[in-house]
């Protein structure tokens, strides 16, 4: 791949919120978690977990908690997505507890997870696949995990829903790289 290929996959990459209904081949999710599990992380101790949901149920379950946190933080409507149990399938990604607690071992955690997330979403967007990365549940992970079965050392960090996009979305809008970048000190514009 060179860089232009590189650099168009990244600036189509879309948040997608709608999905038709074709299935999501356990194929297509296994190519996508393999990329997952390419990524850097700590002291290479892999610690990322993934739960594959499909079942209507659980999804349901999940999207109930997901969307009654969204009528509370956007009373006038967020942005407009699919029932999150008509969607093909959620992929939650978790990481067993390998730092211990703390400050530290929080931001080890979360800086091995993360990078397996983009490379989850990348992945998906280069198969023709869309995802969206959501946190919002986390302000009531409690009642997550057990409709997920994690064990206590297991601490979910994204909910993913993936499938096929129902509607072809263009490019990414991002601010241009001089006005968020800074040399040395944040008052001195790139």
């Amino acid at each position: 791949m060179d860089f232009a290929d590189f650099e168009n996959l990244v600036a189509t990459q879309r948040a997608v919120r709608k999905f038709d209904d074709r299935p999501v081949d356990d194929s297509d999710i296994e190519k996508v978690l393999k990329a997952a599990t390419r990524a850097p992380n700590a002291r290479n101790l892999q610690p990322w977990r993934f739960v594959v949901i499909r079942e209507r149920e659980t999804k349901g379950a999940l999207g109930a908690i997901f969307d009654g946190l969204g009528q509370q933080m956007y009373p006038s409507g967020g942005p407009d997505r699919q029932a999150w149990a008509d969607v093909p399938v959620l992929i939650a990604v978790c990481a067993e507890d390998a730092f211990g607690g703390g400050v530290g071992g929080a931001t080890a955690l979360a800086a091995s997870v993360y990078p397996a997330v983009q490379n989850l979403l990348l992945a998906a967007h280069a198969l023709g696949l869309g995802t969206v990365l959501t946190t919002r549940w986390k302000q009531r992970e409690a009642e997550v995990r057990p409709i997920l079965g994690l064990p206590e050392n297991v601490i979910p960090f994204a909910i993913i829903p993936m499938g096929w996009p129902a509607e072809k979305l263009g490019r990414n809008r991002r601010k241009p790289v001089r006005e968020v970048t800074f040399r040395e000190r944040f008052d001195n514009p790139w």
